[in-house]
């Protein structure tokens, strides 16, 4: 019972088998024939139109050995004789084609149709052969493509057409057909057959032409929106790096002045210590004394309150060299998790160092299964040891307004993967951010905190990096007096 059903798959197996056997040499030879004459240096339609001459030239003579074969035995020899002469009138083109005269072969196959037609027509009249003259000044169109040679031999096979309609009225056929109605039945039907399969072959090209078109159509659209995207990168990065250069260039400029203010008021206030040294044991007046010592104490004032800005403004300047220096840095996988809880850690202990009461809740949400994100390790670290140092600062400021043991300061950090990429979230219950402020405070020189605790830099080059650097997104959530999160989101294309 379970082996009767196989048997037939397996004969049908088994003539598939003999079918391929019998049918590979035959795909051999007539792969071989079609090829007589190619040449790498053809081009797509040249080569088209060599395999197509070579196929006619055998579809045809294959036909005439088969008209050969059937009247071989028959008492109309005058077919049997035409027919042999067929088979050696159609074996030119291939000849033609193997010593690459390609023009030559497809005249040689319009204009001898045209004559051999011509012809029977008028030696046989209904013979129905006529009508080939119609689908053959077609044929024109297959193997040129200058309008004027498919005009001229269009008119030559159409100017044929009506000459032989002509001579058939007043020429006797001097080759005599017997059972010629059967044999015009046949040539008619014939005619319809070829001009249908011509006809189907140009929509079949024109069809398989308008699909490789529009393939390339979008293939090309496809490139030339690369190529824009690239062109707007490459002018964005070009501005950024003149931008960056002109900005180098007066932070170094600016740098070596503000040195010399910096140390010269420094200098200035051990001078007036000094001259307060010196005036001491001198004897003078009660009010001189009183007058001579507040002039130096503005002049110490002075000295460093010259001293303290100067310092800021070199802070600026640092802080522009920095935002101004170009990432010589290469992309490569990183372990995002890693790489922020060790900003983390770094960033909190830098600020422990300073200020030994500073204390804070550190929590990490950190997906175990991100898996390696293709960034510049360098670049991703500045930004985020700008957004930890930004989330301590904030904590630090609520816990100096509220009542000391009423606060908990609490920064949070989380990595996921987002739908189309990954997310790194940095959250502090700090003071928040004021809304009308929240659009500037990605603005280069921006800054919310006192004059000479922040320069305005730190998050303009977070964006910067995040954005045009990695094609991500930096964003910021924030209700004032409760908590501020900013997220840095990159794209699947880089993870």
């Amino acid at each position: 019972m379970l082996t009767s059903p196989r048997a037939p798959a397996h004969d049908a197996r088994t003539s598939a088998g003999w079918w391929a056997a019998l049918g590979r040499p035959v795909r051999s030879v007539w792969h071989r024939l079609i090829n007589i004459g190619m040449q790498p240096s053809l081009t797509v339609w040249q080569s088209k139109r060599v395999h197509l001459l070579n196929g006619i030239c055998c579809i045809t003579i294959a036909i005439y050995t088969g008209y050969v074969a059937v009247f071989w035995n028959s008492p109309d020899w005058l077919t049997f004789r035409i027919c042999l002469f067929g088979v050696a009138f159609n074996l030119p083109p291939l000849l033609l084609n193997h010593y690459r005269r390609y023009d030559a072969a497809a005249y040689y196959i319009i204009l001898s149709v045209t004559l051999l037609c011509s012809f029977i027509a008028v030696a046989r009249r209904y013979d129905g052969v006529e009508y080939y003259l119609i689908s053959n000044s077609i044929v024109a169109m297959l193997f040129f493509r200058s309008f004027w040679k498919i005009a001229l031999l269009f008119g030559v096979n159409v100017g044929a057409y009506f000459a032989v309609r002509y001579a058939m009225t007043v020429v006797e056929p001097f080759l005599y057909m017997p059972d010629s109605v059967y044999f015009y039945n046949v040539n008619v039907s014939l005619f319809f057959m070829t001009l249908f399969l011509v006809v189907y072959y140009f929509r079949a090209e024109n069809f398989h032409q308008e699909e490789l078109l529009t393939r390339q159509n979008e293939s090309l659209a496809q490139s030339l929106e690369h190529l824009q995207t690239t062109q707007v990168q490459l002018v964005q990065q070009e501005k950024l790096a003149s931008l960056g250069a002109l900005t180098a260039g007066i932070a170094h400029e600016i740098q070596n002045p503000l040195n010399f203010v910096d140390n010269f008021s420094e200098v200035g206030v051990e001078l007036v210590q000094e001259l307060r040294d010196e005036l001491r044991p001198e004897q003078l007046p009660e009010k001189k004394k009183e007058a001579v010592a507040r002039l130096l104490d503005d002049l110490t004032q002075s000295q460093t309150k010259v001293n303290e800005h100067a310092s800021r403004a070199s802070n600026i300047v640092k802080d522009m060299l920095q935002h101004s220096r170009p990432s010589t840095g290469k992309r490569q996988p990183t372990n995002l998790n890693a790489l922020a809880d060790e900003y983390l850690r770094l960033s909190y202990h830098g600020l422990r160092a300073k200020d030994k009461s500073f204390n804070v809740a550190l929590t990490t949400d950190f997906n175990q299964h991100l898996g390696p994100v293709l960034v510049v390790p360098e670049d991703i670290g500045r930004v985020l040891l700008n957004l930890f140092n930004n989330a301590f600062y904030a904590v630090r400021q609520q816990a100096a307004r509220l009542p000391a043991g009423t606060y908990k300061p609490v920064v949070a950090v989380s990595t996921q993967r987002a739908g189309q990429g990954v997310l790194l979230r940095v959250r502090d219950n700090g003071t928040g951010i004021a809304p009308e402020i929240l659009d500037k405070i990605m603005h280069p020189f921006f800054t919310t905190k006192p004059p000479g605790e922040g320069t305005g830099l730190g998050l303009s080059l977070s964006y910067d990096i995040v954005t045009k650097g990695h094609g991500g997104t930096l964003t910021v959530n924030s209700v004032p007096g409760q908590y501020s999160e900013f997220t840095v989101w990159l794209p699947e294309s880089l993870v």
